[in-house]
């Protein structure tokens, strides 16, 4: 099996690619499209998604988890996500008009209409997504993933400056999920083949239903403040929450799910030997630490010269938002990959019911918050996250084995290094507040950094070491076959 590190790199490589690719997009599109556009495209977001985490129901995972024979796995599997697909693109399409009545806002029938083609012409990835996950070829997955961010990126520019307002957005989606569908079969080389085991449909619902009822709660957990705020706020504060949540979403986020599709992947092999899955686990939560902590800590203190710089003046009231989510993804950060132990080992619904308590706990502070700011719900989702996280680790301790003080250990070696570099920056944000937003923020982000790797090399000095020889290792390889290459000639 490849190696979780190599894999994860290469997941990354095309996260930061697809990733750059729509932070531009989101740029350039925030200073042609108003705050309220963007809310209200982000509305259209939250009825499509709901149909978006169910459209497989969970077939793309079970085929992953599932030991059996790909052949064997395959047509039944293809067959089962065209259909489900097509009936959740059939029933969001149908009910738009309902669901734009419902949230006040008849435009987004429309948008939602557009959307809801993406999401079938989505469901014809599915098995070519899984096999590439379930081989651990997370490489071949850079073609779709860079063709369909850059196809999002310079459509919705152009039709953004061509004027189709909030239209823009949505038809960058839908050209973007069209390319990544095509360009994922060209990938994968397997052959489409329609079939239907029942022996096998029955194994794969047994473990997609769970995983269906994890990311139906998901769903919940991760737009109930989108939906107060639309509720109670207006798009225009959902619009300014969106672009907050937007950065630390792409930075810290998108960074667990990365690593989440290479880890479960990874576990899922390890199933059978549990002291082997936990090493790997707490290896990876020290890693996923030492990355999330210091850009979560570093976003919060240069949320006011970001904001600036990405944005302009007129999204200044994202700023504090942004300070606070950037505090609550690091948190979340901390226990995110628990949930692949868990649907590694086929306990998905210890999940459900972790996040079922979650968003009991959740929905009366986030609707309480979003009645007076923007602001107070991300302190009321970093309040939750804090007790979630303890739920989390809690779970896996019993069920795994893990100590407290190697959990510990694993996050506060990099929490160590995050919170003086953090410290550093606030001190240095009071004497760089006169500079120019783009010079303040390239001040702070490099003197955070130089901060962060000297004080990791004391608290996780292993941990650095590694990424060191990991970077030597590979300007070696690069210098050996260069001086090859010039020694061979043309």
């Amino acid at each position: 099996m490849p190696s979780t590190g190599r894999q994860t790199a290469w997941n990354y490589l095309i996260f930061a690619l697809s990733k750059s690719s729509t932070l531009l997009m989101t740029i350039v599109v925030a200073r042609i499209l108003s705050p309220t556009e963007f809310g209200i495209f982000a509305l259209a977001v939250l009825v499509v998604n709901l149909f978006d985490y169910v459209k497989d129901l969970g077939v793309a995972a079970a085929l992953v988890q599932n030991r059996r024979e790909w052949r064997i796995l395959a047509p039944t599997g293809l067959t089962l996500s065209v259909l489900f697909g097509l009936g959740a693109s059939g029933v969001l399409a149908a009910t738009a008009g309902v669901a734009a009545r419902a949230l006040g806002q008849p435009e987004l029938t429309g948008l939602i209409r557009i959307l809801a083609v993406g999401l079938a012409i989505s469901a014809l990835s599915t098995i070519p997504a899984a096999w590439l996950r379930r081989s651990m070829n997370f490489s071949a997955r850079l073609m779709p993933e860079f063709a369909g961010a850059a196809t999002k990126t310079g459509l919705t520019i152009g039709l953004a400056a061509a004027g189709f307002g909030v239209s823009s957005l949505a038809y960058g989606q839908l050209a973007a999920v069209v390319v990544m569908t095509v360009l994922y079969w060209r990938v994968a080389h397997i052959r489409p083949s329609l079939g239907f085991d029942s022996r096998v449909c029955r194994e794969l619902i047994r473990f997609g239903l769970p995983v269906t009822a994890v990311t139906l709660l998901a769903y919940a957990i991760y737009n109930v403040d989108y939906l107060a705020i639309g509720e109670r706020l207006g798009a225009t504060e959902l619009g300014l929450y969106t672009m907050a949540y937007r950065i630390p979403e792409l930075l810290v986020l998108s960074l667990c799910v990365v690593v989440s599709e290479v880890l479960f992947s990874a576990l899922s092999g390890l199933q059978d030997d549990r002291d082997a899955l936990t090493g790997h686990y707490m290896q990876a939560l020290t890693v996923v630490a030492a990355l999330t902590f210091p850009i979560g800590v570093g976003l919060a203190v240069a949320a006011q010269p970001l904001v600036g710089t990405l944005y302009g003046v007129d999204y200044a009231g994202s700023a504090p938002i942004l300070s606070v989510l950037a505090i609550y993804t690091a948190l979340y950060s901390a226990s995110f990959h628990a949930g692949d132990v868990f649907k590694a080992i086929g306990r998905p619904g210890i999940l459900t019911a972790i996040n079922a308590g979650k968003l009991a706990v959740l929905v009366v502070p986030i609707w309480w918050a979003a009645g007076h700011s923007a602001l107070m719900v991300a302190f009321a989702l970093l309040g939750v996250e804090a007790l979630h996280f303890l739920v989390r680790m809690t779970v896996l301790h019993r069920l795994m084995g893990t100590s407290w003080l190697s959990i510990a250990g694993a996050l506060c070696r990099p929490a160590a290094a995050a919170v003086p570099m953090g410290l550093v920056l606030l001190g240095l944000a009071r004497v760089t507040d006169g500079l120019a937003d783009p010079l303040e923020l390239v001040v702070l982000a490099f003197v955070g950094l130089c901060v962060y790797v000297l004080i990791l090399r004391f608290t996780a000095a292993q941990l650095v070491k590694a990424a060191f020889g990991m970077v030597r290792q590979r300007l070696s390889r690069s210098t050996a076959a260069s001086a090859t290459t010039a020694k061979e000639g043309p």
